[in-house]
């Protein structure tokens, strides 16, 4: 619930709708009560072929009349209590009592009236059907004006909730941005996709939910409760002698609800990671045509979401049942009670005092209808507790996303780094995704400001965590990664990125334009700037032979491209981008060899000047770097230039030599 709190608190920024819809809640629960009243009238008046002058003035001339009765049985007490003996004397007091009561209630009625009479004999007609024609046209004003403020209310509150929602998923979303990698692995894109978009939504219906209807209805329950203990107070509260029996019910479904709405989520989860797998690798899929053990797989995930989904609907169905059967049980004492007492024209009932004075057949009838007012809320309330209780699970697994600290942070402002290039130096680096298997040991290099580097090894052994690691995607566990001689870790996380160009072997592009694609990272780019960096990836030509040219929508992942043609939009995004430093991890490994030596041909250009770190496998992208790293078992074996490394590297030359043989064959 504490999380759930905190949901409806983010609400309160939209403090005027909320307000406004509670006016509009309130008004709602009075011509809601006014309506229900209307009924007192109907039955006393128009269906006796009286008018409302005829009402009053029957009502002071019958309150005077029980007035002189109960004078007079208070007058014979009164002359009997002297010669009775203790018991009966006692008896006669709380009959004296109840009779000045009784005779005190008349007295009002009598005033009462008798203050309202020139104002009803003044404004209402002076004829029955001219009556009963007054009441229905109140009844339509008091309904229309009630539907206009339910409207209002439902509408602010619509509102008050999507608002929420939208805060809620920008707040989880950039979060999420600053979430670590391993952090977005471990959890599952599906599972952040389903609490940024399916969580945030169970929110809002409860925040809706909470400052809608269950404020809404429990407001004209009160109008309605009100009014039936303005007619008879003692049998309201005896009516809801049930209560208690029921609200134990619902708070034990409630529970219930919770734990289920808790599995509910994490299996729903587990559906969306599912299909978001299948979908993004559907290639893989059909390839190995694995299309039937896929199917099978998200319908095992599937049917358990439908049983919990079944459960929760059960619960929720035990709390609508328990509502109906708490209004219905209401009303059934009321009838049983206030039939026995107009029957027989009593004021107790087993010995307690249920009314002050003998009810009337017209407000017994107007009694029953407002409690059957309270039993209409009562099930439109029958969903609360499912809603509300969905409402809690989802704030549980969101807020914790928006609390969450990353583990990489940079300092504000943090140091400045002098224009131009700078150095990099890996200092005895060791570093692990899990602490007991180290992925890097005690790795030491330097490369000079504005200098170029390549670093080649097998697979495995370190080379793309080195590129993690001066991106500060990770931090080292033990050693420094230096930039311009200072820690990277001093730097501001935004401005050191911001001076990186980066492409990796697998291309990551946008499901939009090849403009924006390119632009991505340069937003204010002009569009000379963004051909020209597309002529230097070598991927101009292929651009203007696309439908729209620059403006053609490219797919999901690039889809419509070819991965050559990818990987030249990474490199030109990357170009334009114009960094001090230039990282390129396999950026040309799948673009054919004639482009790729035109790209290497820019790219001798483009270099100079630039700090770059270049991870390959390819022979031809050497020539480019002005030192060779290589790298075995998170080591550094040797550094040096392409001759130095042939005389001394046993592990450059077989590399050199595995080149080779794979591309003679």
């Amino acid at each position: 619930m504490k999380n759930l709190c905190r949901a409806l608190r983010m609400a309160l920024r939209y403090r005027w709708s909320i307000t406004i819809s509670i006016a509009a809640s309130i008004l709602v629960a009075l011509m809601w009560g006014a309506n229900l009243g209307a009924v007192y009238p109907f039955v006393e008046v128009v269906l006796n072929n009286r008018t409302l002058s005829d009402w009053a003035e029957d009502r002071i001339d019958d309150a005077d009349r029980r007035m002189e009765a109960m004078e007079s049985r208070a007058a014979a007490i009164a002359l009997e209590i002297p010669q009775a003996d203790d018991a009966r004397r006692q008896a006669l007091q709380r009959e004296l009592r109840s009779v000045d009561s009784e005779r005190e209630i008349y007295r009002l009625r009598a005033e009462s009236c008798r203050t309202w009479l020139p104002t009803i004999q003044r404004w209402t007609p002076n004829d029955p059907f001219q009556t009963l024609t007054l009441i229905v046209a109140a009844l339509l004003i008091a309904t229309f004006l009630k539907s206009v403020f339910l409207m209002i209310n439902m509408v602010l509150i619509a509102r008050v909730g999507q608002r929420t929602i939208l805060d809620l998923q920008n707040e989880v979303f950039r979060n999420v941005l600053r979430m670590e990698l391993s952090e977005v692995g471990v959890k599952g894109t599906g599972d952040l996709i389903n609490r940024i978009r399916g969580e945030t939504n169970a929110i809002g219906g409860a925040v809706i939910h909470l400052y809608g209807k269950t404020l809404r209805e429990p407001l004209k329950m009160a109008a309605c409760l009100v009014g039936a203990a303005w007619i008879n107070w003692r049998l309201t509260v005896f009516s809801l002698l049930i209560c208690p029996a029921a609200i134990v019910l619902l708070v034990m479904l409630a529970r219930a609800i919770k734990r289920a709405n808790r599995r509910a989520m994490e299996e729903s989860a587990k559906l969306v990671n599912r299909l978001y797998q299948a979908l993004t690798y559907l290639r893989v899929v059909k390839a190995f045509t694995m299309e039937s053990h896929e199917q099978q797989r998200f319908q095992s995930v599937a049917q358990d979401v439908y049983g919990r989904a079944m459960k929760i609907s059960f619960y929720t169905s035990l709390a609508r049942i328990n509502n109906e059967l708490l209004g219905v049980s209401i009303i059934g004492l009321a009838v049983l009670a206030g039939g026995y007492l107009v029957i027989n024209q009593e004021t107790h009932l087993l010995g307690i005092r249920l009314s002050a004075a003998p009810m009337s057949f017209g407000e017994v009838i107007v009694f029953f209808a407002f409690l059957c007012g309270v039993a209409d809320p009562l099930r439109k309330m029958g969903d609360f507790f499912g809603t509300l209780q969905t409402g809690m699970v989802a704030a549980d697994r969101v807020f914790p996303l928006i609390d969450q600290q990353p583990a990489v942070t940079g300092p504000q402002p943090g140091v400045q780094l002098p224009e131009g290039p700078p150095s990099i130096e890996f200092s005895d680096i060791w570093f692990g995704y899990e602490p007991e298997r180290p992925v890097l040991r005690g790795v030491n290099f330097r490369v000079a400001a504005g200098s170029s580097l390549a670093v080649i090894g097998p697979n495995g052994c370190g080379k793309s965590t080195l590129i993690n690691l001066l991106l500060r995607f990770f931090d080292p566990v033990q050693g420094q990664v230096l930039v311009g001689g200072h820690d990277v870790r001093e730097l501001a996380l935004d401005q050191w990125r911001g001076r990186l160009g980066f492409v990796t072997q697998l291309t990551m592009l946008f499901n939009e334009t090849v403009e924006n694609n390119v632009k991505y990272g340069s937003p204010a780019a002009s569009v000379a700037e963004v051909q020209a960096a597309a002529r230097r990836a070598q991927a101009h030509e292929f651009i203007a032979e696309l439908q729209d040219g620059y403006q053609t929508d490219i797919g999901e992942h690039g889809g419509k491209l070819s991965g050559g043609q990818r990987q030249r939009l990474a490199l030109a995004r990357a170009i334009l981008r114009n960094p001090s430093v230039l990282i390129l991890d396999e950026a040309t490994s799948q673009i054919d060899p004639h482009s790729e030596a035109a790209i290497h041909q820019a790219m001798k250009q483009f270099i100079k000047g630039r700090t770059t770190i270049m991870i390959t496998h390819r022979l031809s992208t050497l020539e480019l770097a002005d030192q060779i790293m290589v790298m075995d078992g998170g080591q550094v074996v040797d550094i040096g230039t392409h001759e130095d490394l042939l005389h001394r590297c046993p592990a450059y030359r077989q590399l050199r030599d595995s080149e080779m043989k794979g591309m003679a064959a």
